[in-house]
């Protein structure tokens, strides 16, 4: 049995919605915490082993994912849309994806083993990251193939992992830092969202039961952020209380032009899935990628912009 090679490695880690989901919420949390904490990281060394971690617990959800839909990501349009999937392009086997996700899955056991002995009370945390890590992919429940996975897992990992970071950081909850999260959630997912309504086509003859493959006349790309738009804006008294007149005007700015950015965004993605639908678009697949894309970036911007904001409240 052969190991992973450096290609495919790079392949499952797949930046950019590692950028947009992890990499964003751990950035977005240790801002927080020096926010939280004015200035100053209180626990400095299990809050980086936790951004470690939520790092990791993304990274593997790949292989193992693809594990699960390597027979249904060979009918897709895997290289229309950009996406490199090593199970796809044979540069890995199924084999070799699962020695690598259970080592990963070892290494983060351990991250959070030693975490609820610093913390016990992130056992809670702990244990719903599992359920979701391995509830999406695993054939005995495959959430990914039923609907609303984004509502109970995509949202609330994002949501968590910010959280997660900025209380070991800061030893606190607040309430804006709920609502910072919940509305970071949503961004990050509103990207999920749209990856469904991309491969609507391909889902719904294999029978995977997505959200928009349940419901394909909705208009969820849009009202998914909409949702998030809501979080942002009742986040904003507490932020006033907080935050100076300026920072308070540029969370608020930055918050509201990124949802209208994804909702405008995820409209466009429902508009296509409709055309699909009464035959007047032919190449769904390529043009919902690039506004996927979009809110990518999109997601990304606001949670660098707003971390911007509270390293500089911080300080």
């Amino acid at each position: 049995m052969g190991t992973v090679d450096s290609r495919s490695l790079l392949d499952f880690a797949r930046f950019k919605p590692l950028a947009a989901w992890s990499l964003s919420s751990a950035v977005l949390g240790a801002s927080m915490a020096f926010f939280q904490s004015d200035g100053s990281i209180l626990e400095p060394w299990p809050m980086a082993a936790a951004m470690i971690c939520i790092v990791l617990m993304q990274y593997v959800s790949h292989p193992l994912n693809d594990i699960t839909d390597r027979e249904l990501d060979a009918k897709a349009a895997i290289a229309a849309t950009g996406r490199k999937k090593p199970l796809v392009n044979g540069t890995a086997t199924v084999n070799e994806a699962k020695m690598l996700s259970v080592a990963v899955v070892m290494v983060v056991l351990l991250i959070m083993a030693a975490l609820i002995i610093f913390r016990p009370v992130l056992i809670v945390p702990a244990m719903y990251g599992m359920f979701a890590l391995l509830g999406y992919s695993h054939s005995s429940l495959r959430l990914s193939y039923r609907p609303f996975t984004e509502l109970y897992l995509g949202v609330p990992v994002n949501m968590i992992a910010v959280l997660v970071i900025a209380y070991i950081g800061s030893g606190t909850i607040s309430a804006l830092s709920v609502l910072v999260a919940v509305a970071f959630g949503f961004a990050a997912s509103s990207v999920f969202v749209s990856m469904m309504s991309m491969d609507y086509a391909t889902d719904r003859s294999n029978g995977k039961e997505t959200t928009v493959v349940r419901y394909p006349r909705s208009r969820w790309c849009t009202i998914f952020p909409a949702i998030g738009l809501m979080a942002s804006i009742i986040s904003m008294p507490f932020a006033a209380s907080s935050m100076s007149v300026a920072a308070l005007l540029s969370y608020a700015a930055l918050s509201v032009a990124t949802f209208l950015v994804l909702m405008a965004l995820g409209a466009r993605a429902d508009r296509l899935r409709l055309e699909h639908l009464v035959g007047l678009t032919n190449d769904m697949e390529p043009r919902s990628n690039d506004l996927r894309l979009k809110q990518l970036y999109a997601s990304i911007l606001f949670a660098v912009g707003i971390s911007i904001i509270f390293l500089q409240q911080g300080a």
